[in-house]
């Protein structure tokens, strides 16, 4: 029978992993790790050796504008993907390969690049506060799309820890200068609470993730 090769790239700092199968069998090496992001098109490339022909398909498999093959797996806790290989004597063979599903990762909003996933606070400058940007992000989690923060809402705390009775709502990413103008007339509060954040994927892409913890800030000299 004719080898297949199958990777799967998946960009990330896990360690190699690769499924040990029968030498008669075809090769799936997995690069880095041995799942496949749920929602997410998972890039793959493919190597067939001395074979006339080969067909890859399964759910959630499909080429993309470059003409590659991705796997974007739904629900459930696993994915198939079926190769089927036409050798040049006219036999034909299908393999069956069997991957993970994982959800994406839980991340969290930054602002300035500084932030954690939950109960910190950031202290920032008045300056450094001006135009500061808000950004995504997903420890450990590199790929080639980008996940974007589009909107947000800014509440004021009192030094008892009780919400003041005021909002801002902000498009875009950033701390323009009339929201910052609008902030520094409110009087009374002790810290800012970022939260509600409005969450926009690139690529097209309408993916589900976590609720995302707001970002408490003190304004310091």
């Amino acid at each position: 029978m004719k080898k297949l090769l199958l990777f799967v790239f998946i960009i990330s700092f896990h360690s190699y992993a690769q499924d040990t199968i029968p030498a008669s069998k075809s090769i799936i090496a997995l690069d880095k790790m041995n799942v496949v992001y749920r929602g997410v098109p998972n890039p793959i490339s493919i190597a067939v050796n001395n074979a006339k022909s080969y067909v890859i398909y399964g759910n959630g498999v499909f080429k993309n504008e470059e003409g590659k093959y991705v796997i974007r797996p739904g629900s459930g806790s696993e994915t198939k993907v079926f190769v089927e290989i036409e050798n040049f004597d006219g036999s034909k063979v299908i393999e069956e390969h069997v991957f993970r599903i994982k959800g994406l990762p839980s991340g969290f909003v930054t602002i300035n690049s500084l932030g954690c996933y939950k109960n910190c606070i950031v202290e920032l400058t008045k300056e450094e506060f001006q135009n500061a940007f808000l950004s995504y992000h997903m420890p450990d989690f590199v790929f080639n799309f980008k996940v974007n923060v589009i909107g947000f809402t800014i509440s004021f705390i009192d030094s008892d820890n009780k919400i003041l009775d005021k909002t801002i709502e902000v498009k875009g990413n950033r701390i323009d200068e009339q929201t910052y103008s609008e902030i520094f007339k409110t009087k009374g509060f002790t810290f800012l609470k970022i939260h509600e954040f409005q969450i926009e994927f690139d690529e097209g892409l309408d993916l589900y993730i976590c609720k995302i913890s707001p970002l408490k800030i003190t304004i310091v000299k």
